[in-house]
């Protein structure tokens, strides 16, 4: 089992560590060259493995890497083995020592000899071993660069890996070393980064991936994993957002934060305490910077770029997609000044280290640790059973709701979707199938509950961009005019939507309770 940090960092912060951990006196310098196998149709990419042979300039280690699909990376089981020395320069691998590990469960003899390189890794690295609080960790400094065909792609990256001892030192270390240079916690194994290259295809944004979750956990074990997943995606869709201004990798952003805070609330008796406190309020603020970017993205999208292509010279619709555009880039900037400031940085180490090793995990007191150590099934069905129950209650009368009190009830909703999401792998055979049904269930109640709440939300959102409230500068009558055609456009179908939402509540009030069986 391989347990390790990793950070994308630039040249200067490559200096300052170099400096700092005094890499340049006391450091073992390497040059590293990794060829990476899979066959034509990447068929152990899609089950989370790698196969990997490097050549270090001493010797050449075979390894087999597995990540399961709902991992995040900081955790990975891995298989090496010592390959005999060769005086050529291909790095061939031993496909009868792979076939001994899982790779040998997905591949058979004869397709393992289809197996073929499909990119390299060639890395300069400065490596020095240090002890922190009873851990020994090694430091990997790396710089190099991908290789698929004719297409390359940069390396820069701080590797903190622990050999030995508490995972607490670990985290110190990352604490010390963060102060030094600006890191951003990063997920992506170089295996990913060569197969990005091998597709050669545009960024595209993190889709939420449901947690390896097995029946024999506890409900520590799960929620690292539940909570781990939900931090990579946040972190995956932030380095799309860097190269790109992409609305799906924002709402992929938002949806991460909000997974995470919603695993919070699940476990929240057993996470009490200031940790909790501080990740929690941290994580409002990030969702708070992403907000007004992800509505002006969803009224754009839905209500004025159709209503333009329906009647593109209506009065005073052109100009009022100017404002629209101009407030768009303004709430982008202020989602680019978030994920790249020092604050995001810290909230992302902070969290990680809460996860993995924060003070709710540490506690010895018997309540506390009965609720850590405590059956993941018991707290499922327990969580499904009150959840349902209070969205059951709770939307007995929707269409005389008040919408706040829609939008509350949505939030409730969701988190209950979440939960689906986060269990899932626990009800196998009869109790999965229910489980899904159920889970289409929330979904479609979700989605009518949103389309309700965001017509609330470009209400108000069209009257600032215009200028009838806030700050921004009042409109000319003919943008006026055009905002309020749209806003009443949005508004049109409520009625209708609020009969799907009471036709979708039904459905999950009647849905069989698959967690009781």
């Amino acid at each position: 089992m391989e347990t390790e940090l990793k950070f994308e960092l630039n040249a200067a912060g490559a200096k300052a560590l170099v400096d700092h951990l005094l890499l340049a006196s006391l450091g073992q310098r390497h040059r590293l060259r990794s060829v990476y196998y899979d066959t034509p149709e990447t068929d152990l990419r899609d089950h989370g493995l790698t196969l990997r042979v490097r050549d270090d300039g001493k010797r050449r280690l075979q390894t087999v890497k597995r990540t399961s699909p709902g991992g995040n990376g900081f955790r990975r089981d891995e298989w090496e083995t010592l390959l005999e020395p060769r005086a050529d320069a291909a790095l061939a691998p031993d496909l009868d020592a792979a076939a001994k590990t899982p790779l040998g469960q997905i591949l058979n003899r004869r397709e393992l000899a289809f197996v073929r390189p499909v990119f390299e890794v060639e890395i300069k690295r400065v490596t020095r071993s240090v002890e922190v609080e009873g851990a020994i960790i090694e430091i990997a400094l790396d710089r190099g660069c991908a290789r698929a065909e004719d297409r390359r792609a940069p390396i820069d990256e701080l590797e903190l890996e622990l050999k030995a001892g508490p995972p607490g030192g670990l985290f110190a270390l990352a604490r010390e070393v963060s102060a030094i240079a600006a890191l951003d916690l990063c997920f992506v194994s170089k295996a990913a980064r060569g197969f990005a290259l091998l597709d050669d295809a545009p960024p595209t944004a993190a889709l939420a991936a449901d947690p390896n979750v097995h029946r024999s956990d506890t409900a520590g074990k799960a929620f690292q994993a539940i909570a781990g997943v939900a931090l990579a995606q946040i972190a995956a869709n932030v380095r799309v957002l860097r190269s790109e201004r992409l609305p799906s990798a924002l709402h992929q952003l938002r949806v991460g934060v909000r997974r995470l805070r919603s695993a919070i609330s699940v476990f929240g008796p057993m996470l009490a305490g200031a940790g909790s406190a501080s990740i929690k309020a941290e994580l409002k603020w990030l969702a708070g910077q992403l907000d007004e970017a992800r509505d002006l993205d969803v009224f754009t999208q839905e209500t004025y770029e159709p209503a333009l292509k329906r009647d593109p010279s209506h009065m005073g619709l052109a100009t009022l997609g100017e404002r629209l555009s101009a407030a768009r880039g303004a709430a982008y900037d202020r989602v680019e000044a978030a994920i790249s400031s020092a604050r995001y940085r810290a909230l992302m180490l902070a969290t990680l280290t809460w996860i993995e090793a924060g003070d709710w995990s540490l506690d010895d007191d018997p309540e506390r640790a009965g609720l850590r150590e405590r059956p993941v099934m018991a707290l499922a069905a327990e969580q499904f059973e009150t959840r349902w129950r209070k969205v059951v209650k709770q939307g007995r009368d929707l269409a005389a709701m008040a919408p706040a009190d829609r939008h509350q009830l949505r939030i409730k909703v969701k988190r209950l979707r979440y939960a689906c999401g986060f269990f899932g792998s626990l009800y196998p055979g009869k109790a999965g199938k229910m489980h899904k049904a159920f889970s289409a269930a929330t979904r479609d109640l979700q989605d009518c509950l949103g389309a309700l709440t965001d017509i609330a939300i470009s209400r108000d959102l069209v009257a600032r961009v215009v200028g009838l409230t806030g700050a921004a500068a009042p409109a000319d009558a003919s943008q006026a005019f055009a905002a309020g055609a749209l806003i009443g456009q949005a508004a049109a179908p409520t009625r209708r939507r609020l009969k799907a939402a009471a036709r979708a509540h039904r459905v999950l009030t009647e849905a069989e309770a698959f967690w009781r069986r």
